[in-house]
């Protein structure tokens, strides 16, 4: 995302001779968005994580009790 804002100001920041700008705001938008794409993609694989997360922490509380060893159990 920090290159699609440097790549948007430099857009926003070019004018013509004639004090227009050189790039409309939808040519701004399709020069950024292969970074969309990218943050998209991140951002799925973060709250699938995060789901796994909830899932892991779910079936760690609701595991069933373990039994107690024996006091008298031998080591090997």
């Amino acid at each position: 995302m920090w290159v699609n804002g440097i790549a948007q100001g430099l857009m926003w920041r070019a004018v013509n001779s004639d004090g227009t700008l050189t790039y409309s705001f939808v040519e701004t938008l399709v020069a950024s968005h292969p970074g969309f794409i990218v943050r998209f993609v991140g951002g799925a694989i973060f709250l699938s994580g995060m789901f796994l997360m909830a899932w892991n922490t779910w079936r760690t509380v609701r595991a069933p009790a373990t039994e107690a060893a024996p006091a008298n159990a031998q080591l090997a």
